[in-house]
């Protein structure tokens, strides 16, 4: 399933009267309460390094994780500005993410949703500023472990293992053969 367009994001919230919030999350959606701008903008860093890391996904602000009922679900969410939003997920993910960010109707509440869509990255892995490297996996965002880490940056070619130094090498436990080819190679150049 790819990520949900604001129409599928829509059916979905109908299903609010019959489950909670919880139950309607897949990898491609989550559904959040909105607390304010600045804690949301937070959680919105964090869920957009993750739905990146994996294969993208949409965060809704606005609707209660564990209640049942669309009414009383659905509070919305008020007081921010989308351009400050995608300025500041960009500016908070490395390498800079960057999301659509755009309000959903709905009658409930302050009468809209933030939608902020990520699509799949392009350069994994991302992080936040602060160092956070996250992906989903099925509905929950999880810590990249360091091997999954590493095995995405040698993936991607973020890291290019031949130019670390190699620990506990001799110069006398290298080719001679080869060094010379090198020096002949930088010579013509």
């Amino acid at each position: 399933m790819p990520i949900p367009t604001n129409a599928e994001i829509l059916t979905q919230l109908d299903r609010l009267d019959s489950q909670t919030a919880d139950g309607l999350e897949s990898q491609w959606l989550e559904l959040k309460p909105w607390s304010g701008p600045k804690d949301d903008m937070r959680v919105a860093v964090e869920y957009a390094v993750c739905f990146a890391n994996a294969e993208g996904g949409v965060v809704v602000f606005g609707v209660a994780d564990k209640v049942r009922g669309r009414t009383a679900a659905i509070h919305g969410a008020g007081g921010y500005d989308p351009d400050v939003w995608r300025r500041g997920i960009f500016d908070a993910t490395r390498p800079n993410l960057v999301v659509e960010v755009d309000e959903l109707a709905v009658p409930e509440g302050t009468g809209r949703l933030l939608v902020v869509r990520v699509p799949k990255g392009q350069s994994p892995p991302y992080g936040t500023v602060q160092g956070l490297f996250k992906q989903r996996v099925g509905k929950n965002c999880m810590p990249m472990d360091p091997h999954a880490f590493a095995r995405v940056q040698l993936s991607s070619g973020t890291v290019d293992w031949s130019g670390q130094p190699a620990e506990g090498v001799e110069t006398g436990d290298l080719d001679r053969v080869e060094i010379a080819r090198a020096r002949n190679i930088l010579d013509a150049a």
